[in-house]
């Protein structure tokens, strides 16, 4: 995947950090001007370089990481199969003593099921683990490409609880009436107000209090989805760490606070964290790795090379572009 250039990599580290701020305040914050912004952007969008999606955060679902292996030959049907799932978020074709990564978000009713005949009854698994995630102190949503000052993120960045603390204060249920304004901006977190109204059939004043309430709340967030090679980072990984219990939390910030790191959740099972990780080459891996395991408390980390992302953000990929839309339908 060719990289982008400078001023192409500013404005989508400006969406990742406010996936709706406006391109007049993007051009403001980057001293760009306004058609600048709003032409590269779209321009992006439109050749499925750069996504920008709604994310829905509900009590009702579980998350969970999953590690799977494969029968040979049968890696990329498991992965294209398990990426059409509306209930996997991500999936990932890796190296190592996994073949394929992937991470579930399920009705907690539909998980047994999902766990024990769904995914066994794809032709070519041959085994799967699942951690469940416990605690997360990183996504994706709060990671952007390190080009912008400390100063432009703080005049993109809205005034809300940062997440992943809002994340976990989330305690409610979706109303039907955020339902619809969430599927209205699944695929398009961009919608106008003007668009959320017409597709939900509230009025517009309606559909800009709401959205603000879900954004405020937690429940509702807008991500700009763009593969990492996109951004000079074309080596990722998933990391599967052993860290003594006592250090969990304090291992857990630290690598939320590395820039590198786009995920990182604390799970249940052989492994107390699970991390995924964006480099420029693997030499950048290897020193990125040697720092890791100098943090207080680790024990043992397991490294999965990211060969083939099938699918992010509900997303399926084609060669770095979106695809279509394999999420659930709200």
């Amino acid at each position: 995947m060719q990289p982008l250039d400078g001023a192409d990599l500013r404005v989508v580290a400006a969406l990742q950090v406010n996936g709706r701020a406006t391109w007049d305040r993007i051009g403001r914050v980057l001293d760009e001007s306004t058609r600048n912004v709003a032409r590269r952007a779209t321009r992006l969008m439109e050749a499925g370089v750069l996504s920008v999606i709604g994310l829905v955060d509900d009590r009702r679902m579980t998350s969970a990481v999953m590690r799977l292996r494969c029968r040979p030959g049968a890696v990329i049907d498991v992965g294209t199969a398990l990426a059409e799932l509306p209930q996997t978020r991500f999936v990932s074709l890796v190296s190592g003593s996994a073949d394929c990564v992937t991470e579930l978000s399920v009705a907690d009713d539909a998980l047994v099921d999902l766990l024990f005949r769904g995914v066994p009854a794809i032709d070519g698994v041959v085994e799967s683990v699942t951690y469940p995630a416990l605690r997360y102190f990183k996504t994706p949503q709060e990671w952007h490409v390190d080009v912008l000052t400390p100063e432009e993120v703080d005049g993109l960045r809205e005034q809300w609880t940062p997440l992943p603390e809002r994340f976990h204060r989330v305690s409610e249920t979706p109303s039907a009436e955020d339902e619809r304004i969430v599927a209205a901006v699944a695929t398009n977190g961009r919608a106008t107000h003007a668009e959320i109204a017409g597709a939900t059939g509230i009025s517009e004043s309606t559909a800009r209090r709401r959205l603000d309430s879900l954004l405020r709340r937690g429940i509702l967030r807008i991500r700009a989805e763009i593969e990492p090679a996109h951004l000079g980072l074309p080596v990722e990984a998933a990391l599967w760490l052993r860290v003594a219990e006592r250090e969990v939390e304090a291992v857990g910030h630290a690598l939320a606070r590395m820039p590198r790191v786009r995920y990182v959740v604390a799970v249940a099972g052989d492994h107390q964290l699970s991390a995924q990780v964006a480099v420029p080459g693997r030499f950048e891996l290897y020193e990125f790795l040697r720092e890791v395991g100098g943090l207080p408390g680790m024990r043992a980390i397991e490294t999965t090379v990211m060969l083939l992302p099938l699918k992010r953000g509900f997303m399926i990929k084609r060669d770095g572009r979106v695809d279509h839309w394999a999420g659930p339908l709200v």
